[in-house]
């Protein structure tokens, strides 16, 4: 009777096991109807980006492989910046993911001390770039030098990421959350980085982003529509 009861109890316990990833898969390959369409839009919006924005010129920078292995970009944007006026210079990363849990865990509190950078701080910051508020979070990082600490190099990263339906999320906490569902993971998800060195002021930074990712904005837009748009 045991050996009976026993066996029953392996078959439901199987059962439950095929139903699970049964529904597992179900999730995982959903697609939401007009996924493709957007993820097109999001690429062509990428690639008309243009490489002058105001006085900013850029040149565009080549990421890692390791890293397009890793994050399977759907859309994706290195870019170094100088403006022809003052001087300065920023760096731009914008990453489209067409799975958003591809995206899930790389953000620059894990990835910048991943490559030997140390976390000094993060704030939460707020930026408007027109009628967009860039719900975001500032991060501080150093590295330190082998001929002293008069060399170590200091940079600031300001971060955000994005999500179809007008999400702009602080941190990967709240992205990871937002994928939760059979529809979150189709849709994809973005990350759009602005690197400064440490030394230049908040304000010219401020400054610098509002023009920068003006000049970011169809991309965004696409990026923060529904697929269900057309």
């Amino acid at each position: 009777m045991n050996l009976i009861n026993g066996l029953t109890l392996n078959r439901i316990i199987a059962a439950c096991l095929l139903a699970m990833i049964f529904v597992h898969q179900q999730i995982s390959f959903h697609r939401t109807p007009g996924v493709d369409a957007y993820h097109a839009r999001v690429r062509q919006a990428a690639a008309a980006v243009p490489t002058r924005i105001g006085p900013w010129v850029g040149q565009d920078v080549p990421l890692r492989a390791q890293a397009l292995t890793v994050l399977q970009p759907n859309a994706m944007i290195s870019r170094q910046y100088v403006n022809v006026e003052t001087g300065q210079s920023a760096s731009v990363l914008l990453v489209h993911c067409s799975d958003a849990h591809s995206m899930v865990g790389h953000f620059p509190g894990r990835c910048y001390p991943a490559d030997g950078w140390d976390q000094k701080q993060s704030t939460e910051r707020d930026w408007m770039v027109g009628d967009l508020r860039l719900t975001g979070t500032e991060y501080e990082f150093t590295m330190e030098s082998p001929f002293g600490a008069q060399n170590a190099q200091d940079i600031i990263v300001a971060n955000c990421l994005l999500r179809p339906g007008g999400l702009v999320l602080r941190d990967m906490a709240a992205m990871s959350a937002s994928i939760q569902g059979a529809d979150g993971q189709s849709t994809g998800a973005g990350q759009m980085q602005v690197i400064f060195d440490a030394k230049v002021p908040v304000e010219e930074r401020d400054a610098a982003i509002t023009t920068l990712v003006g000049g970011y904005r169809g991309v965004i837009d696409a990026i923060l529509s529904r697929p269900t748009d057309k």
